[in-house]
């Protein structure tokens, strides 16, 4: 039987900058957004459709990403959909986000091309560019941070509702 496999790769925008936090226990994490747009043609009129995505990373990689990315900014990411679900006052809420692994920067903050770097966390050959990278995987952890499953952290703490 075949294994199930759970991958995703995006490309867009950040919608704002990233948002550093710590774990219960410490470790460090970056919330982002990234919108995506997708342009198709409908009876000869073309349209466009724009989708916001959650981000979350973990460790180093999310210390690159607060670092290195700032609203507007053009990035790829690539990992893997997660999803949450706690308590709140108005009942159980659930989110679905993508926990990344690898990210590439790609053009500048408002379009324009550009050598981006690759940052990962994990050695899947999707962190190669031009402008050098971080690959904690393949060369140990500096921080000796292993990159524990999301579900493990528990509920991130809630600072406002998700627009989207």
């Amino acid at each position: 039987m075949a294994s199930d496999l759970n991958r995703v790769v995006l490309i867009g925008r950040l919608v704002r900058d990233p948002e550093i936090k710590q774990t219960q226990n410490g470790k460090s994490f970056c919330k982002f957004s990234i919108a995506n747009n997708r342009t198709y043609v409908v009876d000869g009129n073309k349209r466009e459709d724009t989708s916001f995505i959650n981000c979350v990373a973990f460790g180093r990689l999310s210390e690159i990403i607060q670092q290195y990315c700032q609203k507007g900014k053009q990035i790829a990411v690539e990992g893997r959909l997660t999803q949450r679900s706690w308590d709140s006052p108005e009942g159980k809420r659930s989110i679905v986000e993508v926990t990344v692994e690898n990210m590439q920067l790609l053009g500048s903050a408002q379009g324009g091309g550009g050598n981006g770097g690759g940052y990962g966390s994990s050695g899947s050959g999707f962190s190669s560019g031009s402008g050098g990278g971080y690959n904690s995987g393949s060369q140990g952890n500096d921080s000796g941070y292993q990159d524990p499953p999301y579900m493990d952290q528990g509920p991130l703490p809630e600072d406002d509702d998700i627009p989207f």
